[in-house]
């Protein structure tokens, strides 16, 4: 009886070793999250910015890394390498918290020669709370330990994903490295979609205090220039969106326009205080935030516009400076405060 037991403990054994064995042989054969192979630069299958990500860093030669959340997907690494003479990779995190930048942008240092980091610096990630922000890396990818491998290996989630990518290459579904987590083509950007991406908000009786976003800005503008102390010889540019005039319209009608503003000065001002930091500021281009057949929604502006976004960049264009930092908060402050925006909803407005 025992010897029977013991013969079907160790087939049990034998068996669960195997199913294992598969598994990571599996997962390390088609390796979905470029953990151990450089990605086919002309197709390869996209599906999780935040795992594939630390691939990308990891695989690529680059010295200049775009990092930002949904709003930098719509960018393409070589506009960069064109307009800034470089070479780039791009990674971006949906809804990302300050703290996953700042885990990639250390790992990213660990494996190249980081000279330059292009960073989207969204007042919507600056004003929520640290509490609320997402921590989703998987931590075991983005660093250079290879003991901790069988978390990847051995992981349910990298298998499913293994078979789902062998799947999309036999169908010849795959996108080039230029296009990975590129969305813009999937989506319309008109003044249709827009309104009915705009989920209009009540309005709030009484303009909420100046200081309402302090406590929030403040502790994720200190992640911020943690980075700029951490890596002094790396140049920083932080570029602020065209939000459209639906987010104004939202901030004015849940009384935060003031709050906003502080914000912006409070964040534009401190950055402009490191010598290794950039601003641009596209937030007050009134010929594109007031189009709305340039969004999708009421902040996510179409590759059109990135792309001449990327192209001005170099240009001193929209570069915000010391000088003229507060001329230009005041008139987009100016302009918002007194904009119609009855008039976007009137019937007949934009057909």
């Amino acid at each position: 009886m025992k010897n029977a037991k013991r013969r079907w403990t160790a087939v049990l054994l034998a068996v669960t070793v195997g199913l294992l064995a598969l598994c990571a042989a599996a997962v390390r054969l088609v390796d979905p999250f470029f953990h151990y192979h450089t990605p086919d630069p002309e197709g390869e299958v996209w599906f999780d910015q935040r795992a594939q990500g630390a691939g990308l860093l990891r695989s690529q030669e680059y010295e200049t890394i775009l990092l930002g959340s949904s709003l930098a997907a719509n960018y393409r690494p070589f506009w960069f390498d064109v307009f800034y003479e470089t070479s780039t990779v791009k990674v971006t995190f949906p809804n990302g918290g300050f703290r996953e930048f700042g885990q990639a942008l250390d790992y990213a240092n660990t494996c190249q020669d980081v000279k330059r980091v292009i960073f989207g610096l969204d007042p919507n990630l600056l004003s929520r709370s640290p509490a609320e922000e997402p921590d989703q890396l998987p931590g075991y990818l983005y660093d250079g330990n290879p003991w901790n491998d069988g978390q990847y290996l051995l992981n349910k989630d990298a298998l499913l994903r293994s078979a789902y990518t062998v799947l999309k290459k036999v169908q010849g579904e795959t996108q080039t490295l230029q296009d990975a987590f590129v969305w813009d083509g999937n989506v319309s950007f008109n003044r249709e979609e827009a309104l009915g991406g705009y989920d209009r908000p009540e309005r709030r009786e009484a303009a909420k205090p100046a200081d309402w976003f302090r406590e929030n800005y403040v502790v994720n503008l200190r992640e911020v220039t943690g980075w700029l102390e951490k890596y002094p010889d790396t140049e920083f540019i932080f570029y602020f969106s065209p939000y459209s005039i639906l987010f104004w319209d939202k901030a004015d009608r849940l009384g935060e326009t003031a709050a906003v503003f502080a914000m912006l000065d409070e964040v534009t001002e401190t950055l402009l205080g490191y010598g290794n930091a950039e601003l641009q500021f596209f937030m007050d281009d009134l010929e594109v935030i007031t189009n709305l057949d340039n969004y999708a929604d009421h902040i996510h502006v179409a590759g059109r516009v990135t792309y001449q976004m990327s192209k001005a960049m170099n240009t001193g264009e929209y570069r915000l400076t010391a000088e003229s930092r507060r001329q230009r908060l005041d008139a987009l402050r100016e302009f918002v405060v007194n904009y119609d925006y009855e008039g976007i909803f009137a019937p007949g407005e934009g057909e």
